[in-house]
């Protein structure tokens, strides 16, 4: 049976935000999120009117191949190397570049500086994305687990949610070299924050016994011996295999549908931009509900059954969406997928969290983050050509039924024993 303990009996759970130190972290983080999506809408709008619409998709895509590329050695870095100086060198690095390339929009702005800012953010994720999943469960005891996650979840939407309309005023105000400049000033935030914290250290056993792994004495295993060990812990752990897989499925059914699908979904039913605004509203509000409540709501028994279940629930929403008679209809079963979204994801954090020894936290967050990234290009690609052979009802019960075999999952003990444990 696979078990989590996170607090002794009779103890109260206490709030993440009780640790200054990630009260910081995570204000730093919230504020360089909103400047990710103030960068994604000036990279999109400064595409679109330097060049073509085709133009901007090939520049979000551009930014995408060196990340997919790079994502599992940068967790391998992330788990040899100090975490926290890994952050401050990737946001210091990109405060330089996109304040450099502010100052140069203002003279001259063109395609080819939006290649190369696009190229360069991706590379740098690959290393920043792994070296922050392994910094916030170090910033916090067990028992603050879900507290921490249920807070990352709730800022992240905040950022979805309020960052874009802010980059659409901040690009109308001052077009793409203020958009960059506001940007690089929330890397130098980010910088000031991550300058306060202290992640807690590697357990000096566990090093020991990652130095008697090592090939002779006195050397370290290569980088891609690490890779195949954190491999080889994924694949292998009863928990975090299935857990992972499950989310991946989830990913695949979801991205789709909430993406392209609502563009073609609004067009069909004639409910125009209006209506993807209305789905994308009742999503957002969901999610962002969802989130909220799991400050307040405690899993215990049957985490990993719960996580199971709302995907297939999630799956059923989306393809309720696709046979909502009217807008109104298709808002509320919106509304469910956001309230499904919350959960899931504090819930499998959670889990991922205490089942992963520190030494390996870099390596299964990049694992984690390579997936949904991956599960987001072939899903957005793949809805296109189930709209074209199934139609768009045929394509959203499809996505529907990929999230819904996450069930599957359960068929290995480790998730459907999977308890985060009250004592």
């Amino acid at each position: 049976m696979t078990t989590t303990a996170l607090r002794a009996p009779g103890t109260r759970r206490p709030s993440a935000f009780r640790e200054p130190q990630f009260a910081r972290y995570l204000a730093g983080q919230t504020i360089s999120g909103f400047g990710d999506q103030i960068w994604f809408v000036a990279l999109s709008w400064s595409a679109v009117h330097l060049a073509s619409p085709a133009a901007a998709g090939l520049l979000l895509m551009l930014s995408s191949v060196p990340r997919l590329t790079l994502l599992l050695l940068g967790g391998v870095i992330a788990d040899r190397f100090d975490i926290r100086r890994l952050m401050m060198g990737s946001d210091i690095l990109r405060a330089v570049l996109t304040l450099g390339a502010a100052a140069l929009a203002t003279v001259a702005a063109g395609i080819p500086m939006l290649v190369v800012l696009a190229l360069a953010f991706g590379a740098v994720d690959a290393v920043f994305l792994p070296s922050a999943g392994a910094m916030r469960p170090r910033l916090l005891r067990p028992e603050q687990y879900q507290s921490g996650s249920a807070a990352a979840e709730t800022t992240s939407r905040l950022a979805l949610c309020f960052g874009a309309p802010l980059g659409g005023v901040v690009v109308a105000f001052g077009h793409l070299p203020v958009a960059l400049a506001v940007d690089g000033l929330t890397f130098v935030a980010s910088v000031l924050t991550l300058a306060t914290v202290r992640p807690r250290p590697i357990d000096p056993s566990a090093a020991a016994q990652r130095a008697a792994a090592a090939p002779a004495a006195g050397q370290r295993p290569g980088y891609f011996a690490d890779l195949r060990q954190g491999l080889r812990f994924l694949i292998r752990h009863p928990l975090l295999g299935p857990l992972t897989a499950t989310g991946l499925l989830a990913n695949l059914g979801f991205v789709g549908p909430m993406n392209i699908g609502l563009a073609e979904l609004s067009a069909q039913r004639g409910w125009s931009a209006t209506g993807i605004g209305i789905l994308l509203a009742g999503f957002g509000l969901g999610a962002g509900l969802s989130a909220l409540a799991m400050h307040w709501v405690h899993v215990s028994r049957g985490a990993g059954i719960i996580v199971a279940v709302l995907g297939a629930v999630e799956g059923a929403a989306v393809m309720g969406m696709a046979f909502a008679p009217a807008l109104g209809l298709a808002a509320l079963a919106a509304l469910v997928v956001g309230l499904c979204t919350g959960p899931m994801s504090v819930i499998s954090s959670v889990l991922s969290q205490v089942a992963t020894p520190d030494e390996l936290r870099g390596r299964v967050s990049s694992f984690s983050t390579m997936t949904t990234y991956g599960a987001v290009l072939l899903a957005s690609s793949g809805m296109g050509l189930a709209i074209g052979a199934l139609g768009i009802r045929g394509a959203y019960v499809l996505s529907g039924a990929i999230e819904a075999a996450g069930l599957l999952m359960l068929v290995f003990p480790g998730l459907r024993r999977a308890r985060i444990e009250a004592g």
